[in-house]
């Protein structure tokens, strides 16, 4: 009867992955709210999520740590792909009537695609695990600077010109990506477009996807002599909308923001 209650015990463990690492209601709450914060917009690899909930503020206190982060592969669509262990530490209290403890907890969290897939679950510390420092996430926007200098290039684009002297006049005018100021990563630089319909000039500049929770685009043209720069809105450039290309500025779409 006595191995027959520890065989129950241990499926007990195992089903509620709780009652046999250690850890709290806090440390619960804890990682159950970094994963959340970081479940949108969806990321590409282990290290951005990780990247991500070191951002957190919890992330960011001395109570909180990656310790593990792992990708792998699968044709399952709703597969875990992204995997992190959180290791969350309650530095307890001394208080006269109710004291606590101080505990160490980690937890198993998985995401895809998606986001969140699996919510953390308590598991033993990895043995000798200490915090990870992932590489910051490189910036993926279409920067202020490049609005002023686009309508510049438009505006001095002679009448009639080829795509290669366009794309050129492009490189040699646009702003250089390569150091963000407030994280001292690189840029990672948005996607260029260029189309010509007779003497009409059309640029796009696209940056971010679905992995960056939207699209940023920029937009111009020169239709008919006059010159246009703008910035379609958030909702007017997601998937199934607007397309962010050259063919759209040519054709004045998401200039007027939908009501």
């Amino acid at each position: 009867m006595r191995i027959v209650g520890v065989v129950c015990l241990a499926a007990l463990c195992a089903a509620t992955l709780v009652a046999c690492a250690p850890g709290n209601s806090q440390t619960d709450k804890d990682a159950r709210l970094v994963a959340e914060e970081i479940d949108s917009p969806p990321q590409t690899s282990a290290a951005k999520y990780a990247r991500k909930a070191l951002e957190t503020t919890l992330g960011r206190s001395s109570g909180f740590a990656v310790v593990e982060m792992r990708d792998t592969t699968s044709d399952d669509p709703d597969a875990v792909t992204m995997h992190l262990v959180f290791q969350v530490h309650d530095f307890g209290n001394q208080d006269e009537f109710f004291p606590q403890e101080p505990v160490t907890a980690c937890y198993d969290v998985g995401f895809n695609f998606r986001g969140l897939a699996e919510e953390p679950r308590r598991r033993d510390c990895p043995a000798g695990a200490t915090p990870l420092n992932p590489p910051q996430i490189p910036p993926w926007e279409v920067p202020e600077g490049f609005d002023p200098t686009l309508q510049s290039v438009l505006t001095a684009l002679p009448v009639s010109v080829t795509k290669d002297e366009l794309l050129a006049r492009l490189a040699r005018s646009m702003p250089t990506l390569s150091v963000n100021p407030d994280k001292q990563t690189p840029w990672r630089p948005p996607a260029q477009d260029v189309a010509l319909r007779g003497n009409d000039v059309g640029v796009a500049y696209q940056a971010g996807d679905r992995s960056t929770g939207g699209i940023d685009c920029l937009l111009g043209s020169r239709v008919q002599g006059a010159t246009l720069v703008w910035r379609p809105t958030f909702e007017q450039v997601q998937p199934g909308e607007l397309p962010c290309t050259a063919q759209t500025a040519l054709d004045r779409q998401g200039i007027t923001p939908p009501h």
